[in-house]
């Protein structure tokens, strides 16, 4: 089990820490083997201001306009509350325009805890929407708020928040393609948005024009997916020893715990006999990390190590047959090092708690996320 201290800093690091807690309640998707720093660096490089929790990419403008809508009718007491009223009325507002996939709060309703100010705020200020790296309570206080966004964010249609919908306007198209390339030329969100890219594929190492990438995003999507190939053996491994432990824990005559060991050891050498090896042969780990650098995420030194050791021992067929006892060590070491007397490879009580997948899905980089940014672009 991890812990987390609420360490209040700044708004990007609240950002940081809820998304971070958002994992925990994805059993898909958490990082257990504490990959996470390698995974952000290189999604934030290929696709700066996106994130797992976002939907479409017109929050990227209801957020400002209902800010703008709060200060401009100078709210003098719980400016907040105002705001936060106008984000649930959004809700209402896209539903009557027939919006039901994307839609931030649709069962919540007005219990929602995650407005899409808390999902988007991050990401304005990274791409240059919002100009001021500061909160939101700060923003409704500020003299001349109009300072806080870029000028030349257009303006909402007149029944925003009675009805609207997800399609943005062409004149709102553009002005989020001219904030990637001033925030963030070069990168391939910003290279896709401009060739009105919305190809249908389910990683960005098989998009279609994949070769036509300017050589350092080839070089970036090459290092996701060596990265994402290579790694998901570790986490089925891992998921193999957990599924073994609870079936020695439950009694061996369990049907269930049976066939889950099953099919973790049937995934596992699905995936080694699948793994290209020229992934791992030629892997260049120090252009790996030169390139985490690039970002504010930091890849500790035995993060370092145990993405080496995984890629030397799959290069010796470690994995094979369920892993050898060294590869099983190292998985069994990674864990007890991050979640010291809370691993659940040595606490029964945590492996009770083990829902029968954790961080088995593999690592896409916020593709999925992106790509449905690029539709909402080259549809507009």
């Amino acid at each position: 089990m991890y812990g987390l201290a609420w360490i209040d800093f700044d708004q990007a690091d609240r950002d940081r820490t809820r998304r971070i807690i958002d994992l925990f309640d994805e059993k898909d998707t958490r990082d257990e083997l504490g990959l996470g720093a390698v995974r952000d660096a290189l999604s934030d490089l290929m696709f700066p201001g996106t994130s797992t929790i976002q939907t479409r990419l017109r929050y990227m403008l209801f957020v400002p306009w209902i800010y703008r809508i709060v200060a401009r009718d100078r709210i003098q007491r719980a400016p907040l509350e105002r705001a936060r009223a106008l984000e649930i009325t959004l809700i209402k507002a896209l539903e009557a325009g027939g919006e039901s996939e994307g839609v931030i709060g649709s069962v919540a309703r007005e219990g929602l805890k995650r407005l899409p100010s808390d999902v988007y705020w991050a990401a304005l200020f990274t791409l240059g929407i919002r100009r001021l790296p500061i909160g939101r309570g700060a923003c409704l206080e500020m003299r001349d708020p109009t300072a806080l966004w870029a000028a030349n964010l257009p303006a909402p249609e007149e029944e925003l928040l009675t009805r609207t919908t997800f399609r943005l306007r062409a004149e709102e198209a553009d002005f989020l393609r001219d904030r990637l390339r001033l925030a963030a030329p070069g990168t391939l969100y910003c290279d896709l948005a401009e060739a009105r890219d919305a190809a249908e594929c389910d990683t960005i190492w098989s998009h279609p024009d994949r070769a036509g990438f300017s050589a350092q995003n080839r070089i970036l999507v090459a290092q996701a997916e060596r990265f994402s190939r290579l790694m998901q053996g570790a986490a089925l491994l891992y998921n193999l020893c957990l599924a073994e432990r609870a079936r020695t824990l439950h009694g061996a005559g369990a049907e269930q715990g049976e066939a889950r060991v099953e099919d973790y050891r049937t995934r596992l050498e699905d995936w080694r006999t699948e793994l290209d090896p020229g992934l791992a042969i030629d892997w260049d780990l120090d252009a790996l990390w030169a390139l985490c650098m690039r970002t504010i995420h930091r890849v500790s030194h035995p993060t370092r190590q145990f993405v080496e050791s995984w890629r030397d021992l799959v290069l010796l067929g470690a994995a094979a047959r369920g892993g050898n006892a060294e590869a099983r060590r190292l998985i069994e070491n990674r864990e007890r090092w991050l979640k010291r007397g809370k691993a659940r490879l040595c606490n029964d009580a945590a492996l009770a708690r083990w829902g029968g997948a954790s961080g088995v899905r593999p690592l896409t980089f916020r593709w999925h996320e992106t790509r449905a940014h690029l539709k909402d672009l080259a549809d507009a």
